[in-house]
């Protein structure tokens, strides 16, 4: 998984390279797949393989559907290394449709059990992104055979509801704002927004006033703080830096 172009102008690429080719069902392929065998077999199996560097995931199998592809000693070693929430956050923020294919005959291999791997898993299932079961290569490219096809079918535009997919509902602008400080949650937002009646009243109130409302603490009431008066500096990431995400101090 490598920097290059980005994945719209991949995407653009992948639309543009479909149309040409009218019924052909296209994989872009990241080269540093290429030892795998999993191209090869992709190829084996008819479909037309391009082989790029991609900036996320291993493979693209249709507009807005990525994979990441891990054995299952690969997936313990991006755990463990730090790479994989970070590869999972790529495939969540990027993809319309993000898979994780974990492939290998055991979950028993490496140094995490069996048991420790399955609530990975979960975890991972929890954040959005499909996890699929994969015994060898062989039956990875099988996997990609059929969500490439899948994703790559024209879909009816009149599908009944209960065939159409799910999306969560967005928070409300004043929501998210008050959400984006350290420790403070949709929830606590919310709360502050109805005690206040908007995003303005909350930002006159002050934060004895705040601390009024249940779950919002001195630490919390200091990150709102932070966040509405500290001086805007570009290389911040967030809005207190003495204060972690979970509204306590960074260590």
């Amino acid at each position: 998984m490598a920097s290059g172009r980005t994945f719209f102008e991949l995407v653009a690429f992948f639309r543009g390279f479909e149309a040409t080719l009218g019924h052909v069902v296209l994989v872009i392929a990241d080269v540093h797949e290429l030892p795998s065998g999993v191209p090869k077999r992709l190829e084996e199996l008819g479909l037309t393989v391009v082989r790029k560097r991609l900036p996320i995931g291993d493979y693209v199998v249709g507009p807005g559907a990525i994979v990441e592809r891990k054995s299952v000693l690969d997936l313990q070693d991006s755990l463990l290394k730090g790479r994989l929430w970070l590869q999972i956050a790529g495939l969540r923020r990027t993809a319309d449709w993000p898979y994780l294919v974990i492939e290998g005959t055991s979950l028993a291999q490496g140094p995490l059990g069996d048991e420790a791997l399955r609530g990975l898993w979960l975890a991972v299932t929890d954040l959005g992104v499909a996890v699929l079961r994969s015994d060898d290569t062989a039956d990875t490219a099988r996997w990609l055979l059929r969500l490439a096809v899948r994703r790559q079918e024209p879909t009816a535009r009149d599908r009944p509801a209960y065939a159409q997919r799910f999306r969560r509902a967005q928070p409300h602008p004043a929501e998210a704002a008050l959400a984006a400080a350290p420790g403070v949650s949709v929830k606590t937002a919310r709360l502050l927004l109805a005690r206040f009646g908007s995003l303005a009243g909350v930002i006159r109130a002050e934060p004895a006033e705040w601390q009024l409302i249940s779950g919002v603490g001195p630490q919390r009431a200091a990150s709102l703080a932070h966040m509405v008066h500290d001086e805007w500096h570009p290389d911040r990431t967030t809005s207190h830096s003495d204060v972690s995400r979970n509204g306590r101090p960074a260590t």
